[in-house]
């Protein structure tokens, strides 16, 4: 999976648009404000097959950011809260992904949840976004996120939040099931890889100590500028296997050279 997006971000990337995370939350506020303002309006926002083949075509998108119910005044600063964190979530990955990797995380789980709710019926939107949380807490598991007065570290909160997701892919209707499978399975292309290697980490440093030391990373260094993490330590890095330039090897590059060797 990996090879695949390298290839499509080498050849795509400069299509993608940037800081989209800001259309989200600023759609989603305004839903929300929206349902607050106007309780009845609610039930037109969400996701309705039926609805949709007779020409309400808004329903599509709207579902995805729109409140399940009626919103609160407190309600809403809960809601204020939560987006600041999408916000925060969004652009941390967009920076470490790239636009063009974020982008098709979004568009890819949009995209699949829609298709479910045609094929099984409404489906909630929401779990989306634990999806993009799952991601979060898998780039930046060290992140701490203040609730209340304690300070608590992002990969617990994903921990909590995986353990909901599965609880509901097994006692959910079908509809939730279907959001869920969806939700679960944008995470697990986009972030597997990097989940079996963290857990293969995980276990190597479990294991008894044997004496060896085991040696020190070795630099990501640009094939074309000769840059290095080393030099710079916020230096990002794109791998490329293109059969032009890379000959089919992985190659990595600078972000700077990555869309233009």
């Amino acid at each position: 999976m990996e090879k695949l997006l390298a290839r499509l971000e080498r050849r795509y990337a400069r299509y993608a648009p940037e800081r989209i995370i800001l259309w989200i939350v600023g759609l989603s506020g305004a839903l929300h404000l929206l349902v607050y303002a106007r309780p009845d309006a609610a039930h037109l926002l969400w996701f309705d097959p039926d609805a949709v083949l007779r020409g309400e075509v808004w329903r599509v998108l709207t579902f995805l950011f729109a409140p399940r119910g009626p919103i609160s005044l407190s309600g809403l600063f809960w809601t204020a809260l939560g987006l600041w964190f999408l916000h925060t979530m969004g652009s941390a990955l967009e920076a470490q992904w790239g636009s063009f990797r974020f982008d098709l995380f979004f568009f890819f789980g949009a995209l699949a949840t829609l298709a479910a709710g045609f094929l099984v019926g409404p489906v909630p939107g929401t779990y989306l976004a634990e999806a993009l949380l799952l991601a979060f807490a898998m780039e930046f598991p060290e992140y701490e996120v203040l609730l209340i007065v304690l300070p608590v570290k992002v990969k617990y909160l994903g921990i909590i939040s995986g353990a909901l997701m599965i609880w509901a892919l097994i006692s959910g209707d079908l509809a939730t099931r279907a959001a869920v499978g969806v939700a679960l399975g944008d995470f697990l292309l986009f972030c597997g890889s990097a989940l079996v290697s963290r857990l293969r980490g995980v276990r190597r440093v479990r294991r008894p100590a044997t004496g060896f030391t085991p040696a020190a990373r070795k630099a990501r260094v640009c094939a074309r500028c000769g840059k290095s993490d080393a030099d710079d330590p916020n230096l990002e890095f794109r791998v490329c296997d293109c059969a032009e330039k890379c000959h089919g090897k992985l190659t990595e590059y600078c972000l700077e050279h990555a869309k233009n060797h």
